[in-house]
C-alpha cells in the first residue's frame, strides 16, 4: 500500500474523511455533464422546432405558389379567336363533300392546343370586312378581354372580287376597315385603358395611318398593358385557271368584260372573278395596315399571297379545290404556316409554353386531391 493510500485509510477510520465527501466530486462532475448535455440537447430540441417551422413556412409558401399559378390559369383560360370568310369557316371542316380527305385547318389547331387553349372560330362565308365590321365589334363583346390572347384576321379574298361584284370593296375601304378591326381588338387591352386614334372610314390606301396609340389623353407616359397578339392573314394566290374550270361547272361566277375597239364594244368575254394582279395589291394593304399598328409587336403578319405564289406551279394547284378554297393538302399548307410563324415570331404562344390549364392527373395527390382542386371551386 502507498503512502497516499495508507493516508486515506487512517483518515477514513478517524473520521476525518466521510464517505459522503468524497462522492461529492463525482457527483459535481456528474451534474456538470448532465447540465451540459441537458443544454444541447435544449439548443437541439429548439433547432428541430426552429427547422419544423422553416419547412412548413416553405412548404406553404410553395403551395401557396402553386395555387396562386392555378388560380390565374383558372381565372383565365387562354382563348385564340379566328375571325374570317368562307377560308376560316372551312377550316373547320372534316371530309367535304368534293374533299372527303380534307381536315381543316382550324380542327387541326384545336387539336393542337386540346387542354392549353380554347380555339374558337368565327367564319363568315362570303363576307366582306364591310359586311364583317358589325359583328365583329360583337364577337369582341362577347369574349371576356383577359382570356383573349391572340385574334386572327383573315379577309380580303372576296374583298377583292371583280368590281361591281356584290362583294367587292375598294382597296382604300379594305385598308381602312382592316385598321378599324385592328383597332377594336387592341382596345381591348388587358385594363381597357387605351385611347386609339380615330381614321376616316375613306383613308386612302397609299396613305400612311395614324399609328394607335397607347398613351391616355391627360399622360404623356405610355402605360404598359397586357395587348392580345394579332395575326393578320392576307388572301391567298389565286388559281385563276382553276376558277375559270369551277365557273364551267357552277362553282364559281366567271366575270364578263369587254374590249373597246374604238366606236363600238366588242369582243365579250369571260374572267375569274378572282384575279391575282388585284389580289396582290389587297394582300400589300395588309403590310402597309400592320406596320402602322403599335404596339408593332403584337402584329404578326403571314403573307400567304406570297407564300403560296412562290411555291413551283404544280405544287400550287394542288392547295385547291376551285382556284380559291383550300384543298386537304391547302388545309394543311396554312395549319403549317400559322404554326411556323407562332414558334417564330410569338413562341410564348406555342401550347409548350402555354402549359395545361390544369391540373395534369399525375400531380394529383390521390389522398389529398380536395386539397389541390379547391383552386377550382
Amino acid at each position: 500500500m502507498t503512502l497516499t493510500q495508507r493516508s486515506v485509510t487512517d483518515a477514513r477510520s478517524s473520521g476525518v474523511i466521510d464517505d459522503q465527501d468524497e462522492q461529492e466530486p463525482e457527483l459535481a462532475a456528474e451534474s456538470r455533464v448532465a447540465s451540459h448535455t441537458g443544454h444541447w440537447q435544449l439548443r437541439w430540441q429548439r433547432t428541430v422546432r426552429a427547422l419544423d417551422s422553416l419547412y412548413a413556412q416553405a412548404r406553404n409558401s410553395v403551395s401557396e405558389q402553386i395555387r396562386a399559378l392555378f388560380q390565374r390559369r383558372v381565372a383565365a383560360v387562354p382563348q385564340l379567336l379566328f375571325i374570317g370568310d368562307s377560308l376560316t369557316q372551312r377550316g373547320l371542316q372534316v371530309a367535304a363533300e368534293n374533299d372527303p380527305n380534307a381536315i381543316g385547318w382550324g380542327i387541326r389547331l384545336v387539336q393542337e392546343y386540346n387542354g392549353v387553349a380554347d380555339c374558337i372560330f368565327r367564319g363568315l362565308s362570303g363576307y366582306n370586312t364591310r359586311w364583317a365590321l358589325p359583328l365583329i365589334r360583337r364577337f369582341l363583346a362577347d369574349l371576356p378581354a383577359e382570356h383573349l390572347l391572340l385574334v386572327g384576321i383573315w379577309f380580303g379574298a372576296n374583298d377583292a372580287a371583280s368590281v361591281g361584284a356584290a362583294q367587292y370593296v375598294p382597296l382604300d375601304e379594305y385598308a381602312s376597315n382592316l385598321y378599324e378591326i385592328m383597332k377594336l381588338i387592341l382596345e381591348r387591352s388587358h385594363d381597357g385603358a387605351q385611347m386609339p386614334v380615330c381614321l376616316d372610314r375613306r383613308h386612302r390606301a397609299d396613305e400612311p395611318m395614324p399609328a394607335v396609340s397607347t398613351t391616355s389623353a391627360d399622360s404623356t407616359e405610355t402605360t404598359p398593358k397586357r395587348y392580345p397578339y394579332i395575326l393578320l392573314m392576307t388572301p391567298p394566290w389565286v388559281d385563276e385557271s382553276a376558277r375559270m374550270r369551277a365557273a364551267s361547272t357552277g362553282r364559281a361566277a366567271p366575270t364578263p368584260t369587254s374590249q373597246d375597239t374604238g366606236s363600238t364594244t366588242t369582243n365579250i368575254r369571260l374572267e375569274p372573278d378572282r384575279q391575282n394582279v388585284r389580289t396582290s395589291k389587297y394582300a400589300q394593304a395588309c403590310h402597309r395596315v400592320a406596320a402602322q399598328i403599335r404596339p408593332r409587336e403584337r402584329v404578326l403578319l403571314l403573307d400567304l399571297h406570297e407564300r403560296i405564289q412562290g411555291l413551283p406551279p404544280n405544287e400550287r394547284s394542288t392547295l385547291y379545290n376551285d382556284g380559291l378554297h383550300l384543298s386537304a393538302r391547302g388545309q394543311e399548307f396554312v395549319f403549317q404556316a400559322i404554326r411556323q410563324l407562332l414558334a417564330e415570331e410569338a413562341p410564348a404562344l406555342t401550347p409548350s409554353s402555354l402549359g395545361q390549364y390544369a391540373i395534369p392527373w399525375r400531380d394529383i395527390n390521390p389522398s389529398r386531391p380536395r386539397e389541390q382542386l379547391a383552386i377550382y371551386e
